[in-house]
């Protein structure tokens, strides 16, 4: 074995040159190691002292119990584990109810607002079309159709849009009635100043 470990540094040496061998000279090889010869042993009872055999024992029912107490608290985080999954489920459940519900809800009402927004809309053309023309302008057009509709109402109680022009009577005679003459010499000075001036 001393052989193997040692290391033969002729062997990583340049080698020189080798002049051809001549028939007297012969190549020998070189001899191999010799091996040990292996020798049988039958393997004979291996004593453990027993002071070595009761560490190694405590160790091992140490060990067991720790095993033991760890597989417990396993068995019991499953078992948690298990009830708060069968909540989530009943908490998923119950969530997915009230999705669909609110989702209900979401569906009617916004058909709902599209109908009194059309109904909006159709009560704020109507105001729109008695208000006169050179008034549209006043109106204003930046707000949402049911702000614009309580704009108009709160105009009109107020009477922001009536009209300068008198609306006469169709068929109406429209010269003025004659006024019953007064004679003039039967009338007092103060109502002559008064007839004057147009007081009555």
């Amino acid at each position: 074995m001393k052989d193997s470990q040692t290391m033969n540094l002729q062997f990583f040496a340049e080698e020189p040159p080798t002049p051809e061998p001549t028939p007297a000279q012969e190549v020998t090889p070189a001899p191999e190691p010799k091996k040990a010869p292996e020798t049988k042993e039958t393997p004979a009872e291996i004593m453990i002292p027993k002071t070595r055999f009761d560490e190694v024992n405590g160790k091992y029912k140490e060990l067991q119990s720790k095993l033991d107490e760890l597989l417990a608290e396993k068995n019991d985080q499953d078992r948690k584990t298990k009830e708060q999954q069968g909540k989530f489920e009943e908490l998923y459940k119950s969530t997915a109810d009230d999705l669909t519900k609110h989702k209900e809800q979401v569906k009617t009402t916004s058909n709902r607002v599209q109908q009194l927004e059309a109904l909006i809309n159709g009560m704020l053309e109507a105001k729109l079309k008695a208000v006169p023309k050179e008034f549209h302008d006043l109106i204003p057009g930046s707000m949402a159709p049911e702000a614009r509709l309580e704009w108009l109402t709160q105009a009109e109680s107020k009477g922001f849009f009536k009209s300068t022009k008198r609306e006469e009577p169709v068929g109406a005679a429209t010269n003025p009635g004659q006024a019953q003459t007064t004679d003039l010499n039967k009338l007092t000075p103060a109502q002559l100043l008064r007839a004057a001036y147009g007081s009555k």
